[in-house]
């Protein structure tokens, strides 16, 4: 029994609150909190007034420190136990994997119903990568998905316990220091880590094979100002173990508002890899953030700052690591699909795409989930995100959907289109194409009308005014949703069109600076979503204020300039046509 387990059972059986019991102890609640989570002990001026407050034996607290120091080895008694215990729940959750796969392999096999909390209709799904009815899609997806969650209140700065040099015998040798070392990094505000293996001890295999246990240390030096530097233990990573050869180190930036150093060493032949994430504190020294299993990085709840998210795979379980604003420690999120019910949604975890997803049939996602307000809420899934049109994300668009002119076809904006290579919705084709014009003339309208069929998007500000007022117009490739040859179209009001907001007197513009038979190459330089690759010639078109740009891998672009009192301005691009043919 570990202190926090005792203190929790004591606090039960008198019935006392967390809250009642820091009152008498004269600590915080989160002080106890975290004595009963075993995220902290207390100090030893409190246990004896614990003893009193709970009737525990004062005898019962010698004989916990006894039974843990009896399961460290004798010479380094200050093992940090926390670290231990991340290292043995990585073999634990890999055991529960291995004797859990019969049991995934089963559950995915079956016919279930998943009941929605958006809908009434059960649909039926077989595995997670069967086809999900698309023509009801919410159906299937609840609007949210619970959470368990608790805090930790040393996140940011984990006990790393003290150790004897006698640990590591060639602290002080530069020799053995740099035989032993794995890896050596610099801190961002001065100082050095360095990753050393140490008491190695060999045992043969059933095979006879020689393998070789070692222990991992972590070092750390401060800045010498150029002298020798002065080793010192920072703290012990893993203990025997046979796979050293796996460990790696990379710099992170920006993981829940910090920078540092990620350290990963592979703990067992199926437990997978642990993530011990070092960073600084105010003073340079080096602290210890917190320790993730099989731990990747992801912006899961959309706030500018990455995540730790923590992964096994079968059967799917993720952990999620959060800091609020105003608040102690970090909050840690338990995604666990079969304990609460929803395994047969088929959800997994997506680093690119920044959250969880559901995918159907071949692996196309569907649904999205993100963290929000402590659980994970759905959201229509596409490949693209508002980081894609960021200086635009605020214009308000309204959708007209049976415009007399008949250029809608009617679809429902948030409807997931099928695409070559990305999933995006109408909304998502406007949001990028008027992205692209911001990029090419600094146009940004607070509000606009759209048309979108199944080549593109038209925009004006009024509601009836796309046939003869559309001030921009976007026709995308396959990969965008569209068909046939993208276009890029532009009213211009220089031009005559006094119904368009776009001035050239207001856009960013080539000017004299770029030569006129480089001009076209200057505007499609500015258009991402129609690059095929880097311009390579232009020359004139077969029409008048025509252009044509080849770029290097053979493409030929078709573009209309007119020439005004700022400059030659874009109309009007037209392409890829494939091997530099006009093929319409």
């Amino acid at each position: 029994m570990t202190y926090g387990e005792q203190i929790k059972q004591g606090r039960e059986r008198k019935g006392l609150t967390q809250e009642q019991l820091a009152e008498s102890l004269e600590v915080s609640r989160q002080a106890v909190s975290k004595w009963e989570m075993d995220l902290s002990r207390p100090a030893r001026g409190k246990l004896a007034r614990l003893s009193e407050v709970l009737e525990i034996p004062e005898g019962t607290w010698a004989a916990i420190d006894a039974e843990m120091a009896a399961a460290q080895r004798p010479r380094d008694a200050a093992r940090p136990w926390k670290i231990a215990a991340a290292v043995l729940a990585a073999l634990c959750l890999a055991l529960g994997g291995t004797l859990a796969a019969g049991w995934w392999h089963y559950a995915h096999n079956i016919r279930v119903s998943a009941e929605s909390a958006r809908g009434d209709t059960p649909i039926l799904r077989e595995d997670a990568s069967a086809s999900v009815d698309t023509a009801s899609p919410a159906a299937a997806f609840p609007e949210t998905l619970p959470l368990k969650s608790r805090r930790d209140y040393d996140f940011g700065d984990w006990p790393l316990g003290e150790y004897d040099p006698a640990c590591v015998p060639f602290l002080n040798d530069p020799h053995r220091l740099e035989e032993e070392s794995l890896w050596s990094g610099e801190l961002v505000g001065g100082g050095w880590l360095r990753a050393v293996r140490t008491d190695p001890r060999h045992e043969r295999t059933a095979a006879g094979d020689l393998v070789t246990f070692y222990s991992l240390y972590l070092l750390y030096a401060p800045d010498a100002g150029g002298g020798p530097l002065e080793w010192s233990i920072l703290t012990r990573m893993v203990d025997e173990n046979i796979y050293l050869d796996t460990f790696t180190a990379e710099e992170f930036t920006n993981v829940l508002g910090y920078d540092g150093w990620k350290l990963s060493v592979v703990v067992g032949a199926s437990a997978g890899v642990l993530n011990f994430y070092f960073s600084q504190r105010p003073d340079g020294t080096p602290c210890l953030l917190t320790v993730g299993n099989n731990a990747l990085e992801a912006d899961v709840d959309e706030d500018g700052e990455l995540e730790i998210v923590s992964v096994d795979e079968i059967p799917f379980y993720a952990e999620i690591i959060d800091t609020m604003e105003g608040q102690e420690g970090a909050m840690i999120y338990d995604l666990d699909p079969y304990s609460d019910g929803y395994a047969s949604l088929g959800v997994a975890f997506s680093p690119e795409a920044n959250g969880f997803l559901v995918t159907g049939f071949r692996g196309a996602p569907l649904y999205r989930y993100v963290l929000e307000n402590h659980q994970l809420v759905c959201r229509p899934v596409t490949d693209i995100t508002i980081r894609d049109y960021p200086d635009v994300a605020g214009t308000r668009i309204q959708f007209v959907t049976d415009d007399p002119d008949g250029l809608s076809d009617g679809r429902d904006p948030d409807e997931v289109l099928s695409a070559a290579q990305y999933r995006i919705t109408h909304r998502q084709q406007a949001y990028l194409a008027l992205q692209e014009l911001y990029d090419l003339t600094g146009l940004k309208v607070d509000f606009c009308c759209c048309a979108a069929n199944e080549y593109g998007v038209l925009f004006s500000l009024l509601p009836d005014g796309f046939n003869q007022r559309s001030f921009f117009s976007a026709d995308f490739s396959e990969n965008y949703g569209g068909q046939g040859i993208p276009q890029f179209y532009i009213a211009w009001r220089e031009l005559g069109n006094d119904w368009s907001p776009l001035s050239l007197a207001e856009a960013v513009l080539p000017g004299w600076t770029v030569p006129r038979e480089r001009v076209l190459a200057w505007y499609y330089d500015r258009l991402d979503i129609f690059r095929t690759g880097e311009a390579a010639r232009e020359t004139d078109g077969e029409m008048e204020e025509e252009r044509y740009l080849y770029v290097e891998d053979g493409d030929l672009f078709v573009g209309t300039l007119r020439d005004t009192e700022l400059g030659p301005a874009l109309v009007s691009l037209y392409g890829p046509y494939p091997d530099g043919e006009i093929n319409h």
